[in-house]
């Protein structure tokens, strides 16, 4: 399981660079959000979810806000990996979530 979860963050982040060049469509944005699922669920342990979490706020709100700055390959690139990083941070957002109403 730890091999596919990293197999899906290398996976992720080509996309995401990949996408500045070439055009991914919806096809794409789907194929990140599910490895960006994946990459929630099996790569992120309890104990790193705080760090990942406040990581993953400061790359979506930093990416935001300069994505239309630097032209239009950084913005798709920015886009892309938003795309990728905000559907990881919503599973462990959600996992957080669930540990914190267990216990």
């Amino acid at each position: 399981m730890e091999m596919i979860g990293r197999i899906a963050f290398l996976a992720g982040l080509i996309i995401s660079i990949a996408a500045g060049w070439v055009q991914v469509g919806t096809t794409g944005v789907v194929v990140l959000l599910v490895l960006g699922l994946l990459v929630g669920l099996l790569n992120v342990t309890g104990k790193e979810a705080g760090r990942f979490l406040l990581a993953t706020l400061v790359l979506i709100v930093a990416g935001l806000a300069l994505k239309d700055a630097f032209g239009a390959t950084l913005s798709n690139i920015l886009g892309a990996y938003i795309a990728f990083t905000s559907a990881a941070g919503f599973v462990v957002a959600l996992k957080e979530v669930y540990s914190i109403e267990r216990d």
